[in-house]
């Protein structure tokens, strides 16, 4: 069931949360609120699932108006960051809950309880107490709570934030598989651009209470529509340019070859990892020498910095992997990059 937003507003006294923003999520995707803290994706969040009211707007549930329904009578599953698990409950009783305020038949309510912690892999540990399971653990609980009453809408809010980097890779891929399995409409409220990149189908990009952008995560990280995009997903080159007296594109003293949709602008926009380096031009269709200003060791990538002789005063990183024939600060270089791997940036 497709969920539509039309026009819709909220304040908070003076600051205002979230502006005019209109947008579909497509029935059965796994569709992530992504931006910085404040720029409103939570008051998103919990305006669809009733627990904040707009003063403008209306949420539609395949035509259906909910903008006046009750939380309860949403049949929206929600999932908060500290879990909220009943700590005198036991894992197979937190689930159970929610089914008996359904009303659901006791021998269906355990039957389909112990579905949804065998969905999450914790059927062995049912009979734990929240106190007895680890962060991740009582994460997959809260999961099975909000997906045993079927729920037409998954409502996850920044769910594996409180955990540590190993948990939350393991639950990222989890997590996916069973939004998959169940073909659930899923909205996800996250800081941490890797893990929308890893998860979504779409990502709803938010600054200051507006969309800034919406697309898949290969086109919101290739193809970000302005500076704010660029700059928050990933690592990004931003370029200044200017047109020359022929019309053509220059970076400092020196013509770039674009794609055509990188004209009419003066930002062109490059991810560090579309640059080759050589000694000399390698004819990818742009070339640029510089000097090595530093070098960044991350692990299996390398991040080195360069100041290009065509523009001194606007330096490009560049990601190199392995450890091996890495130039160093002082050394020149040649950056290749293709025409296509440059995009035009708005403000």
């Amino acid at each position: 069931m497709a969920l539509q937003i039309e026009g819709l507003s909220k304040s908070f006294g003076s600051v205002k949360a979230l502006s005019d923003l209109t947008l579909t999520i497509p029935e059965s995707t796994f569709t992530c609120f992504l931006g910085p803290s404040g720029c409103g994706k939570t008051t998103l969040l919990r305006v669809i699932a009733g627990l904040e009211t707009a003063q403008e707007g209306t949420i539609r549930l395949s035509g259906r108006d909910m903008s006046k329904t009750a939380p309860a009578e949403r049949n929206f599953g929600m999932v908060f960051q500290s879990y909220s698990l009943f700590p005198n409950l036991t894992a197979l009783q937190n689930v159970l809950y929610g089914l008996e305020c359904r009303g659901w038949a006791k021998a269906e309510r355990h039957r389909r309880a112990m579905e949804m912690l065998d969905l999450v892999k914790l059927a062995d540990q049912a009979h734990k107490l929240p106190s007895q399971m680890s962060g991740g653990q009582q994460q997959r609980v809260a999961i099975a709570r909000a997906l045993a009453p079927r729920p037409t809408v998954l409502l996850l809010d920044e769910p594996l934030s409180a955990l540590d980097a190993n948990v939350r890779a393991e639950l990222r891929g989890e997590f996916r598989n069973i939004q998959k399995e169940l073909a659930i409409t899923t909205i996800m409220v996250t800081h941490d651009q890797s893990e929308a990149l890893e998860m979504a189908d779409r990502i709803v990009v938010l600054n200051k209470g507006r969309i800034e952008q919406t697309g898949s995560p290969v086109e919101i990280y290739t193809r970000p529509r302005n500076r704010f995009v660029a700059d928050f997903i990933g690592n990004f080159n931003v370029l200044q340019v200017g047109a020359g007296g022929d019309g053509a594109i220059r970076f400092g003293s020196q013509t770039l070859a674009t794609a055509a949709d990188a004209s009419g602008t003066d930002l062109l926009g490059i991810r560090p990892e579309a640059i080759s380096l050589s000694p000399e031009p390698l004819g990818l269709g742009n070339a640029l020498y510089g000097e090595v200003t530093r070098v960044r060791f991350l692990g299996n990538i390398q991040v080195l910095t360069v100041r290009p002789d065509c523009a001194p005063e606007q330096l490009l990183d560049v990601e190199l992997h392995g450890p091996e024939n890495i130039p160093q600060p002082k050394d020149r270089v040649c950056l290749n990059f293709a025409a296509d791997a440059l995009c035009g940036l708005s403000q």
